[in-house]
């Protein structure tokens, strides 16, 4: 779905010179960054160019350009698949929006819907923190949260906390998903002034709205290693959630294929990429970096590309 975008902004772009090579974007971005990839600016532009070769959205606007330049008001739906490890695609499906804010100023509004089919009720849900506790009624809440762990496991094991799994405890948990794993992104947007808004929203699929739906996958009652598009876990704390919908925004892991499964290979990030949130992706301080934001934006500047989705039955 393409709204002005169609007609106000591609003809602009396709008018340019020779396409930006990846050196100067990935100059230009590790300029915007504030530091924080200069100990390894190899690592980043190799993440920058996998992800550019492997996109079917082709172009290649400058950040400045697609942070601060001027651009048409629309608004564009951005479906297709990433591939994951060299195994596997996983599907990618998000809304860019461009408006202005209060002030006049360009404004960038990115949406993400995901669905969610509650397991059978009866038993527990498994949860990574007292997050919930006194907002559902039962439940276990001990230990140090999953995200405090100083384990780099997606489930580190480190407490017990559970809530019954029942209507009240879903609905509570896809109510604290929705208001705080965008915050992430939000964060790190506006640490490095960049004009983004971020809002992920998690709903039952018995209540959802399927024309604003972009995956539809299981609600998990578990913590667990298992691909994003199989199903959500009740058990991820919320950096790991905000990882996973990091995926629904197209962005690749950047750690080495299959660390983290067992415990003689611990989860390894690419060399400096400890600090990024596809990096060490259990961790409250990593970083939605330039890149990333980057990376989710500029696909609203490129062509359609050809083709259909292997993802018809998950995206919506």
């Amino acid at each position: 779905m393409v709204g002005s975008l169609g007609c106000a902004v591609q003809p602009a772009l396709a008018g340019r010179g020779a396409p930006e090579s990846t050196e100067a974007l990935a100059a230009e971005l590790d300029a915007m960054s504030q530091g924080l990839t200069a100990a390894h600016p190899e690592t980043f532009r190799s993440i920058l160019e996998t992800t550019l070769a492997s996109d079917a959205y082709v172009c290649r606007p400058t950040p400045r350009e697609v942070f601060f330049g001027e651009v048409s008001e629309g608004i564009r739906t951005v479906a297709g698949e990433m591939p994951h490890y060299g195994f596997y695609f996983g599907p990618m499906h998000y809304r860019v929006q461009r408006t202005r804010d209060e002030a006049g100023r360009g404004l960038w509004q990115v949406r993400v819907t995901i669905a969610v089919d509650p397991p059978r009720g009866g038993g527990a849900l498994e949860l990574p923190d007292c997050g919930l506790f006194g907002l559902v009624s039962g439940g276990v809440c001990r230990g140090v949260p999953y995200a405090s762990s100083p384990k780099t496991d997606a489930c580190p094991g480190s407490g017990s906390f559970s809530a019954p799994n029942d209507a009240a405890s879903v609905r509570a948990l896809l109510g604290r998903w929705s208001r705080e794993a965008e915050g992430y992104y939000n964060r790190d947007a506006v640490r490095f002034g960049l004009p983004i808004h971020y809002d992920f929203e998690f709903v039952e699929a018995s209540e959802a709205g399927w024309s604003e739906v972009d995956m539809s996958v299981p609600l998990s009652p578990t913590c667990g290693r298992t691909p994003y598009f199989s199903a959500f876990r009740s058990g991820w704390s919320l950096p790991i959630v905000a990882h996973e919908v990091g995926h629904v925004l197209g962005l690749l892991d950047e750690y080495e294929a299959l660390s983290g499964i067992v415990a003689f290979y611990p989860k390894t990030p690419f060399v400096g990429a400890e600090l990024s949130r596809m990096g060490l992706s259990m961790r409250e301080e990593t970083k939605v970096l330039p890149l990333h934001h980057y990376l989710i934006l500029r696909r609203y500047f490129c062509p359609e590309p050809d083709g259909r989705s292997f993802y018809d039955d998950a995206l919506r």
